[in-house]
């Protein structure tokens, strides 16, 4: 799940968009807004869309379909948690972000997510094998899948693209990730975003892209994404609100 803010500040954290998503991310306080993990990709795949062919290159319609499901699995998890949330004592409990989803769920909810997208496309499920592995944390369960990875891409890797294709398509949905968490967590804060994944040895050195907000309409410095593009989300109001609507229509537009 992604907690969405309602335009809350947060000091100490520099101007980065990960620090910045991953500290939004752990101290959650409510109100808030989730956001299921599918939704969040579906606007990752939004943002992969409306992306200009010189930030990425061209990048074929089967890495932007896999950018778009590439939390897939997590839908079970995230209905499970809804279903708390909304449950008889719902309103006084505290919604768990992904950032704190125990590794054992966190890597089923990858494993499944990969295995969605092979079942549609090679490219696909090898961009999402390797931000997933990216990802991965130092501790055993998190290598034993990163081991399990690298034999699946093994076994995809005949006939597929160049290294140089997948790296940049990788960088791609890193990319489009990042910003589709910063967006939800409504800061509405300046920041710079690397034009590579950013987990990746890349980001260190990489050219940087800002963002900037006037209201609902993103501003990117230099241009990344088409102007005019539209990009919008549903999230769920948390707790639920006595009157009124139980969700809400996040929207933006690129300037």
């Amino acid at each position: 799940m992604v907690i969405g803010w309602v335009q809350r500040k947060l000091e100490g954290v520099d101007e980065s968009a990960w620090p910045l998503v991953e500290a939004a991310q752990r101290k959650v306080q409510l109100p808030c807004l989730l956001v299921p993990q599918p939704s969040h990709a579906v606007l990752a795949g939004e943002l992969a869309n409306a992306l200009l062919p010189s930030t990425f290159g061209e990048l074929p319609w089967e890495i932007k379909q896999a950018i778009q499901m590439h939390d897939t699995g997590w839908a079970s998890s995230d209905a499970q948690q809804i279903q708390r949330l909304r449950g008889p004592q719902g309103n006084s409990l505290a919604p768990v972000s992904f950032v704190d989803i125990p590794p054992a769920e966190m890597i089923d909810a990858w494993t499944a997510s990969i295995d969605a997208v092979e079942a549609l496309s090679t490219e696909g499920a090898l961009v999402v094998s390797r931000h997933f592995t990216l990802l991965a944390r130092p501790d055993p369960a998190h290598q034993r899948f990163v081991k399990a990875e690298q034999a699946r891409r093994q076994r995809l890797a005949g006939g597929v693209p160049s290294e140089a294709d997948l790296l940049r398509w990788t960088a791609a949905l890193g990319f489009c990730d990042l910003l589709s968490l910063y967006l939800l967590t409504g800061l509405n804060r300046e920041v710079d975003v690397p034009l590579a994944h950013p987990a990746s040895p890349q980001a260190a050195t990489a050219a940087r892209v800002k963002l900037s907000f006037a209201g609902r309409t993103l501003r990117f410095t230099p241009a990344t994404l088409q102007a005019g593009s539209n990009l919008s989300i549903q999230a769920l109001k948390h707790p639920i609100p006595a009157q009124g609507a139980r969700a809400e229509t996040l929207a933006w537009e690129v300037e």
